[in-house]
Formats: C-alpha cells, structure tokens, sequence
C-alpha cells in the first residue's frame, strides 16, 4: 500500500526513524520539564493552554508516557516555544503518516466514543471544546447547526465573553484537520459556513451514524419485502458499527442532545428486533451477544431486559433469567416506586413455564416492532415523599377507566386537576402518569407551561412541535402551519395509547389544540380554576391538606423521632403554614438543613405574620413567589377586590361585610367573591355563609397593599 508524499518509503527508514525516536524519548519529560520552568509557567497552565489533560501532562514530565501523541507533542512545544520539541513532534509525524496510505479516507466515528480515524491512524481531534464541537456537527452530518445550538452545547448557560471568537478558533482548526486528510483533488472546505450556522459536509462512507441510518433503511425494506436472511444480515451489520452509547464520553450536554438519544434509541430497536429473529430461529447465543451490553448501557429499560430473560432461557439458563428479573423488579419497586410492566411480567411467566418464544412465529411476521423513539416518556421526576390522596385514586380511575371507546367523557379521556398554587397539583399529576403508565404503553408526553409567557397559539406551536418529535417525527416533516400540526399530532395519537400530560395551564386557548384525537390516548392537565369550555373534561378540586396529612408530609421529611419529640410543635407548624404543601415541604427541607433547630423554634419564626413569607422559601421553592405569579395573572378588578377585602376583613366575612368593604351592592359583593372563589383565592361560601381566606394568601394579600 503507497503512503503519503513526505513519509517514510521503505521499512529500513522506518526503522531508523522509530529507533532515534526512542532515544529521544528518554529525554523528553525532562526537556517539557526544563522548558516549563523557564517559561515560568505552572502545569495547570500549560495543561489549559496546549489542550492536554493535566494527568498526561505530569505523565509525560515523569517519563511514564513512552510515546506521546504528536500532536501533543506539537502543542507543548508551541506553548513552551521551544524547538527540540518541535523536532521531536516532526519525528514522530513521520510514524503517523505511515500508519495511512494514500487511499484510505478519513472516518468519523460518533456511535461509541468520538474519533477520527484514518487507515491505522487515530488523529488527534484537538482540544475537548473542539471535539465536542466535531461531534455535533457529526450529529447534525450535512446539516447547519446554529451558532446559539453550538455555544449552548459547549458552555451550558455560562459562555464567556470570548465565545465567538472561540467557535471561530475550533472551526478553523477542525478545517484544517479536514482538509489534510481528505481528497487533495478536491478544493471544496469540508465545513462550510451556512444561514448563520455551520455545516459538516461528509459522505456515508466517512461517518458511521450516516451509514447507520442508511443500512436502517435497507433493513427496513427487506423486513417489508419478507427477505429475513437479508434483514438479519444489515442488522447485523448496523449493531457491528457501534463500541458503546454515542459520544460517550463526551460532555453530559452532547451525550444529552436529542439526536444523540434518538441514535441510541434505534441502536436499541435494531438489537431489539435481530435478537428476536435469533431467538426464534434458536440461535440464543447470537441473542445474548446483542443484548448483555445494552443491558448494561440501559439498567432500566424493560424490553432489553424481557428480550434478554427469553434468551438465557432459551439457553437453558433460566436461573440467570430470573435473577435478572428480580433484580429490575426490585429497582422499579424500591426507588420509583412501580411495578413491573406486562412485557417483563410475560417474560417472566414464560421463563417460569418453561417456555421459550423460539417457537413463537410472531417474531419472524412482517409487522413493524413499535419504534423505541416513538415512545417517549418526558415526566419529570417523582416525589419520594408524597402523601396519599383519594384524588390520587380519583384521577387514576378515570384515566384508566374500561369498557367501550367513548366511555364516560367521549373519545378521549380528559381530566383536569385543579387547586390554589402549592397545593400540590404537579406533583400529584407526576405520580398519576407514573402509576398508569401501562395502560399508556406507548409513551407518556410532558409540557409545562408555567414559564411560557408568549401568546397562546404561539405555545401551542411550539409545544406541538416538541410533541412531534418525540412521536418520532423527522424535523423536515413537521408542517409548519399550526392546523396541520394539530392534525398530524391527533392523527399519531390516535392510533396509539399515550397519556399527554399539560402542567399550569392558564388559559382554554394554550390547552384546546393539544387535546387528544381517537379513542386510545387520554390527557391530563392541571391549572389554578377549572377551565369550562374544554369538552368532555372531568374536573377534580384539589384541596388543602388535612391537619394530619400535613403532619405526615413534615414526618416524611425531616424524620419521625423529631415529629414525636415535638408532636404539638409539628401541628402549629401546620396550621401556621395554612396547611399548603408546598409551605410544609418547605419547612420541612429547612429543618433537614439544619438539624440542631428544634420544631419549637420554626414554630417562634413562623408566628411573626409580617416575615412569615419570608421564611417560607428555601432554594426553589417560594411560596410568595408562587402567589405574586397568581395575583399578577388577576384581571385589576379582582386584583382590587382581593386587597380591599384582605384589608378590611378578617380571616372569614359575610356578604354583608364584603358589599361594605367594597362600597357595591351584595350581589356584585357576591359576584366578586364568586370569581375569587373561582381562582382558588376564597373558600366558602360555609354553611353560615361565610367566605374565608387560606392563611397565607391573605397575608400575601395584606403585604401587596402594604
């Protein structure tokens, strides 16, 4: 094979160079060392400034790295301006260069760890930012990535000030690593500047993920045609391009980025379906192979799990089977709280029976498996410490209501969970979607629109966008009119069973476009006042805690010997709190913090009225901050209203005493309490025909006309 211009043309060269390279390697840490010192600069620095990691560094000074890459070399030298290094770096380009010949091509590799490979040769890609940077515009492969898509990647929300010119600095350097090592009859940059943004230009034949996607693709029409010789084959093949999950080792935000995840997704649907042929022509070793390592990549993912235990089985290891199953079973149990879902209790079943799935011509159809990606599941995290609610069980009921389509509310299910802020409306919902999340087999959507202040059609855009993408929508086909998004999202969900789930809905508007279509799917939304004008919806109150109830919560949280220390402090706290969750779970999160107060003394800071507020907020979690976001979303009226009553009236107050306070007439008095009733800012009317303040609303109340 012919090597390069410039690079050693007989074995006896190659030789002689690798033989003075050796000798010089003896001196090198030495020679770092030395010119470090002169330079007057620290190993931090020089590690900072040639891109090296601080660990190889010091490797390299202490003689423990024989034989140093030459692009460290190379950038040591720069940094430390100093030329017997740059002789020692042109030495061993020498050895790089012969590690390649003329006719192999550059390869990226994405699936797995990032790296640049030509022939033998692993090429240095440069500083980490630089890498990270490589590796998304693999991702985004023959697509713009947007200068923000780019520093959102690489810094997080703290760039520094420098970051243009920095994303200018990778991107040249990366051209000029390009462009050594492709074709030199060909002048065109291999990335080029695009709609403000940049653009890697790479054929399928040099990016792994490229030629993954387009085996997927031959697999899929030979898994239509019925040719499942051929299909085992590309599938094969495509799980042959993968070392581990893509980009690992990357950057958690890179890792992160929806095209990665998606690529793991259909690494996992590919081993998902070549491990079901295997099993079901019996080859359950060819089976095991494919999925052990995904298992280990994917500890809670359950078909990996289901498809592996019919394996072992199948291989006459079933008390390997079982053990694998205990071991999930009691994860699911233990730390989220779930059971099991019906494909890894079948597969338990059938490993329990004795019975493989070889003989189980299912898996030899033509019918498409249900695509990993397309079953998104976005709910944020549970809350470990919940306490119980019969509304829990209420909701529950109607969204996994049986009998025929239609049901009680129509085609879809709809239910709303509604309350005054903090009063636990999110978090109940979270733990509603986790607890029938298999009767929702196909995913579960998430969207919170407590932040989104844009106009409503305009969430509803961008929401269903989210929404389309998680349903395994490409990018390119999502329309861009927001009718046809509506259509093309009931459309997917109606042929599927997914729980939407809708967090701090204000307004009927933000929600009416993401109402499901069919009779499969269901959604549930939480919001401050029940909205009337959506069809079919149930409506479910969510109140305040109960005085033992909100005594669990604080047991719950800072632990029972302290609760039973100071059982009596623990039921002023509640009540001084109003009985509100999140007040609780606040005051509760504060005592964890700092151990060595007593209830006692949460109870002396929470009876001043005037910092009560003030002492109800720790990180996160505010309760004023919760309220002026309510009040603020007031029309002025109601707005007036409520600080003319929080001033003139008690706790509680008749009609009577409303229509005085507000200089009207008692039935605009009652009208006026009716809606604040309505926004959760009111209880009652009792049976005296009283309304009352929650605590600390009316104190928020006193403290805005203050």
């Amino acid at each position: 094979m012919g090597v390069r211009n410039g690079c050693a043309s007989t074995n006896g060269e190659l030789m002689a160079v690798q033989g003075a390279l050796h000798e010089q390697i003896d001196d090198l840490g030495e020679l770092v060392r030395d010119a470090r010192d002169r330079a007057r600069l620290s190993q931090r620095v020089v590690a900072e400034r040639s891109g090296i990691s601080l660990r190889t560094l010091r490797e390299i000074e202490n003689g423990r790295v024989r034989m140093p890459r030459r692009h460290s070399i190379q950038r040591l030298a720069e940094v430390l301006q100093e030329p017997r290094l740059l002789d020692q770096a042109a030495a061993r380009s020498l050895l790089d260069e012969a590690a390649y010949g003329e006719d192999d091509r550059l390869m990226l590799r994405v699936l797995g760890p990032l790296s640049a490979v030509r022939g033998r040769s692993v090429l240095n890609a440069g500083t980490p930012m630089q890498q990270s940077l490589l590796g998304l515009m693999a991702l985004h492969a023959n697509e713009s990535v947007s200068q923000a898509e780019i520093v959102d990647v690489l810094w997080g929300e703290a760039p520094p000030n420098s970051f243009n010119q920095l994303v200018h600095t990778y991107v040249s350097r990366l051209r000029a690593l390009l462009a050594k090592h492709s074709d030199p009859s060909s002048d065109a940059s291999a990335i080029v500047r695009r709609n403000a943004g940049y653009e890697l230009q790479i054929g399928t034949d040099q990016l792994d993920l490229l030629r993954f996607r387009e085996l997927a693709k031959e697999a899929e029409h030979a898994r239509v045609s019925g040719d499942l010789t051929l299909e085992v084959r590309l599938l094969t093949d495509m799980l042959r391009l993968w070392s581990g999950p893509v980009l690992h080792g990357s950057s958690p935000r890179l890792q992160q980025h929806p095209l990665a995840l998606d690529a793991n997704q259909r690494q996992i649907t590919a081993a998902l379906r070549l491990a079901e042929l295997a099993v079901a022509y019996g080859h359950y070793e060819k089976a095991i192979d494919q999925l052990q390592p995904l298992v280990r990549h994917h500890p809670l993912h359950e078909g990996l799990h289901a498809q592996l235990m019919v394996a072992l089985a199948g291989a006459g290891r079933q008390v390997e089977a079982l053990s694998l199953f205990s071991k999930l079973d009691r994860t699911l149990r233990i730390d989220f709280g779930i059971d099991p879902g019906p494909e890894l209790r079948a597969a338990q079943l059938s490993v329990l029976r004795g019975v493989s799935r070889a003989t189980d011509d299912k898996a030899v159809q033509t019918t498409t498996p249900r695509a990993e990606a397309k079953r998104p599941y976005g709910l944020p995290p549970d809350t470990p410490d919940l306490v119980g609610r019969s509304e829990h069980h209420q909701v529950l009921q109607h969204l996994t209501q049986s009998g025929s389509p239609g049901g009680l509310f129509g085609p879809s299910p709809v239910v709303s969970i509604y309350g005054p802020p903090g009063v636990g409306k999110s978090v109940l919902a979270v733990r509603v979607a986790n607890s029938c999340r298999l009767r929702y087999a196909d995913g579960v959507l998430y969207a919170d629109l407590r932040s989104d202040t844009q106009a409503d059609s305009h969430v509803a855009y961008t929401t269903l966008h989210r929404f389309l993408r998680a349903l395994g929508m490409a990018e390119a086909e999502i329309p861009r009119g927001l009718d046809e998004r509506i259509s093309a999202y009931r459309s997917l969900l109606a042929e599927r069973r997914v729980l939407v789930v809708v967090d701090n809905v204000v307004r009927d508007e933000e929600l009416q476009p993401l109402l499901p279509g069919g009779f499969t799917s269901a959604l549930l939304f939480t919001s401050r006042a029940p909205l009337s004008t959506i069809p079919g919806a149930r409506h479910l109150p969510l109140s305040l805690f109960t005085a033992e109830q909100s005594v669990r919560l604080l047991t719950r949280i800072v632990g029972e010997e302290r609760v039973l220390a100071e059982r009596q402090m623990a039921e002023e706290i509640a009540e001084l709190c109003g009985h509100l969750p999140l007040a609780i779970r606040i005051v509760g999160q504060r005592l964890v913090t700092r151990p060595h107060w007593s209830l006692s003394r949460m109870v002396h800071r929470l009876t001043d009225e005037q910092g009560r507020l003030s002492e109800l907020s720790h990180g996160e979690l505010d309760v004023r901050a919760r309220l002026d976001t309510h009040f603020v979303s007031l029309a002025s009226a109601s707005r007036r209203a409520l600080l003319a009553l929080a001033r003139a009236c008690g706790g509680s107050f008749t009609l009577r005493a409303a229509a005085a306070s507000l200089g009207c007439s008692l039935v605009a008095a009652e009208d006026t309490a009716e809606t604040l009733v309505d926004h959760q800012l009111l209880e009652g009317p009792d049976s005296a025909g009283r309304y009352a303040f929650p605590v600390l609303t009316r104190l928020h109340a006193r403290e805005r006309f203050a």
